[in-house]
């Protein structure tokens, strides 16, 4: 008996993709508009969007999550968010944004973060990096 396993390589060109922002209303941080502007010029057919909030819908696109965690925001929980995103979207890569930088409790909350990115210390070089390495999960 012969077994043939194919993988078929797939293209995100054929994939619809989303890429979402999640963060406070007028957070002030490029975090954005690196995303954006990368996005445009190495993946124009990919969708970005910035919300305020996670609604969970019925899609067949595939999302890729960057959340902002800011701690001193006492009406922002971004750790809340990330876990009813992965509630809802458990193959769902998510990059966890945060002012604030505690390995152990982000580990100790079992979302299973993609990436921790420090916004205070972040560069550009390291948000395409999240970028590019996400977008090669959802498509290979």
């Amino acid at each position: 008996m012969i077994i043939l396993i194919i993988k078929r390589k797939v293209s995100h060109e054929n994939m619809k993709i989303t890429i979402y922002v999640i963060q406070p209303l007028k957070y002030p941080h490029s975090l954005p508009q690196i995303i954006k502007q990368s996005l445009k010029e190495k993946h124009p057919n990919i969708r970005f969007q910035i919300k305020q909030n996670y609604i969970k819908k019925m899609s067949a696109s595939t999302n890729i999550y960057f959340i902002i965690n800011d701690p001193q925001l006492k009406s922002w929980d971004g750790l809340s968010i990330s876990k009813k995103i992965r509630q809802n979207e458990p193959n769902s890569p998510l990059i966890l944004a945060s002012t604030i930088i505690n390995y152990t409790q982000f580990f100790r909350s079992h979302i299973g973060f993609l990436g921790i990115i420090n916004l205070h210390e972040t560069s550009q070089n390291e948000i395409e990096s999240y970028l590019e390495d996400s977008i090669k999960l959802v498509i290979t």
